[in-house]
């Protein structure tokens, strides 16, 4: 089932908003159907009939009789059974008894093949909640997938209570072991030393503790924005948050985790109990660490061109101004062969003196004068390389550092 179709699963009502498109594309009734539902009500209780079956085969519950129903929807309905449009506003008019809304529901179940949930039904669900809940960021994701699920088996969606406690089971067990792989990879101490550190106040004029620090923006893409990043990077491995290995907490609950903490007031996240708190700070500082990372590189590739474009644009101004002097030369040259009295050998010695034999200008491809002009500028290369050693983020660029420098010179 697609994800469009999948936005009205679980809806225990209808937006009012249900546009005409939305009707055509998840409410429609088949031949089949208007002739099941001709056939088996009567006129006066066809439209409840075929609001029930729309409905339950499109969201997985059947709606209760106070439940609003979109106008779109009820046009839809008015034309396709051909019965004079009405503006009802709910359910509530349409069922004077309500064992003529049970009846509608149990027949709307039965045409569509959706059956109840039983024991062994949510004991399959809580299976494959349990699997999927590695991958999910809050428990209200793990309830859709639920929905989902149950809604693909052909089953009546429970009530909202029943999925949740599933939902709350599936993840609490990702989190105990979540809990457990930070005990056994950082341990109770590096744990400990961790929350101190990112709870402390910083020195100097901005104040604040560690962890606003740790969660603001690095700024702009300059020296100083680099240099940011970079402390705090350095700050992180000092921790040791590099030396972590907390490949067993899957990728989008570690950044779920650490988007708790980012989302929410250090107080809060201080007022968290231990074991909640341990998790959300280390995958916060192993989320931020990672994140910083690719910043810094980010950075360090805007400062690369930036300094490129600094040493081409250099470079041109110096070609432009050497074309300025050859055209000077040229017409020096023009001037001395049509001059009017010297002889051949006067002109000859003037323009060897002009172009002297010895001044044979080295030529040079664009790539070797812009790398040339990035040796001037040896101080800012210097600086980015010297930003970028600490990353360590890769053993290649490693390696490669010495040979960056010889190429500029450095």
């Amino acid at each position: 089932m697609t994800t469009f179709r999948q936005r009205f699963v679980g809806a225990t009502e209808l937006p009012k908003t249900l546009t005409e498109f939305d009707v055509e594309q998840s409410f429609q009734l088949s031949k089949d159907d208007l002739d099941a539902i001709r056939k088996r009500f009567r006129t006066t209780g066809r439209l409840a009939a075929a609001i029930q079956l729309t409905v339950v085969r499109t969201t997985g519950r059947p709606l209760d009789r106070l439940t609003n129903v979109p106008r779109a929807l009820l046009r839809s309905l008015c034309s396709a059974l051909g019965i004079q449009e009405t503006s009802i506003a709910s359910l509530k008019t349409l069922y004077s008894r309500q064992a003529t809304l049970y009846e509608h529901q149990a027949w709307a179940r039965q045409f569509s093949g959706f059956t109840e949930v039983d024991a062994e039904v949510l004991a399959l669900c809580a299976q494959t909640l349990g699997r999927l809940a590695g991958t999910a960021s809050s428990v209200d994701e793990l309830v859709k997938q639920a929905e989902i699920w149950l809604f693909d088996q052909g089953r009546v969606l429970p009530g909202d209570r029943v999925l949740r406690d599933l939902a709350r089971e599936a993840y609490l067990a990702i989190d105990q072991a979540a809990l457990h792989t930070i005990r056994e990879q950082v341990g109770e101490p590096g744990i400990d030393k961790a929350i101190r550190a990112v709870f402390s106040l910083r020195r100097g004029r901005t104040g604040g503790t560690v962890l606003e620090w740790l969660k603001g923006s690095p700024g702009k893409h300059g020296p100083s924005g680099l240099s940011e990043v970079t402390d705090k990077i350095t700050f992180l491995k000092d921790l040791g948050v590099d030396r972590w290995t907390l490949d067993a907490i899957p990728n989008a609950r570690l950044r779920a985790y650490g988007q708790a903490v980012v989302h929410r007031p250090p107080s809060d996240t201080k007022r968290l109990k231990h074991e909640t708190q341990a998790v959300e700070v280390i995958c916060f500082l192993r989320m931020n660490l990672l994140e910083l990372t690719d910043v810094a590189l980010y950075i360090a590739a805007r400062r690369v061109c930036d300094l490129v474009r600094r040493a081409s644009t250099k470079v041109q101004g110096k070609q432009t101004r050497g074309l300025t002097h050859y055209r000077e030369k040229q017409e020096q040259i023009r001037q001395v062969l049509h001059e009017e009295g010297p002889g051949a050998e006067q002109k000859l010695e003037a323009l060897k003196q002009l172009v002297p034999k010895d001044d044979v200008e080295p030529r040079y491809s664009r790539a070797a004068l812009v790398r040339q002009a990035l040796v001037d500028d040896s101080t800012r290369v210097q600086a980015l390389l010297n930003e970028l050693t600490g990353l360590e983020t890769d053993r290649k660029f490693n390696r490669m550092r010495p040979s960056m420098a010889r190429v500029l010179g450095l």
